[in-house]
C-alpha cells in the first residue's frame, strides 16, 4: 500500500468512521431520555385573598388585582414571577408533572408586616397536561413558620406560547 493509501486510510477513519462510531453511541444512550413536561408560559392564579392576606408576606400579593404567574423554563429548571404582582425571584424544577420553586420577596416586599428578610415562599404544584389550556393545582406556603397553614390555589395557562417551528 502506497504512503498515500495509508494518509487517506487513516484520515478517513479519523474523520469518518470514529465521528460515526460517536454519534451511534450517543443515540443508543440517549434512547430512553425524555424530555420534561413543559410549563413555560404565563399562568392566571385563582387563590382565595383572605386566606393569602392572613400569611406572613402575604397581603402584598393579596392586594393584586390580577394574579398572574410568568414562567421561564429550561429543561427540568425553570424561573417564576408574578407578572403584576410584588417583584420576587424564585427558581425551581419539573419532576413529571410536579413542580417545586422557591420565591425570595424582594426588600420592599418583604418589609410587610411580620415578612422579612429571611422568608421564602414555597410554590408547589401539579400539572395536569390533559385539561386544555393546561392547568396546575398546588399550594403557596411560607417556609419556617409552622403556624401558618399553606393557602391552595388552582391555575389556568393562559394563551400558550407559539411554536418555535415554522408553520
Amino acid at each position: 500500500m502506497s504512503q498515500f493509501n495509508r494518509k487517506f486510510v487513516f484520515a478517513y477513519t479519523v474523520l469518518v468512521a470514529l465521528p460515526l462510531l460517536g454519534l451511534a453511541g450517543i443515540l443508543k444512550g440517549g434512547r430512553n431520555l425524555t424530555a420534561p413536561r413543559s410549563v413555560d408560559g404565563v399562568w392566571s392564579l385563582q387563590i382565595d385573598s383572605a386566606q393569602l392576606a392572613s400569611l406572613p408576606c402575604g397581603k402584598t400579593l393579596a392586594a393584586t388585582p390580577e394574579r398572574a404567574i410568568s414562567i421561564s423554563q429550561s429543561g427540568k429548571a425553570f424561573v417564576l414571577n408574578f407578572v403584576n404582582g410584588p417583584k420576587s425571584t424564585g427558581n425551581g424544577t419539573v419532576e413529571g408533572t410536579s413542580l417545586r420553586a422557591s420565591l425570595k420577596p424582594s426588600i420592599e416586599w418583604s418589609a410587610e408586616s411580620g415578612c422579612g428578610n429571611g422568608r421564602a415562599l414555597t410554590f408547589l404544584a401539579t400539572v395536569d397536561p390533559a385539561t386544555k389550556p393546561k392547568s396546575l393545582v398546588g399550594t403557596l406556603a411560607v417556609d419556617n413558620c409552622p403556624s401558618c397553614l399553606a393557602v391552595e390555589f388552582h391555575a389556568v395557562q393562559q394563551n400558550a406560547p407559539p411554536s418555535k417551528g415554522g408553520h
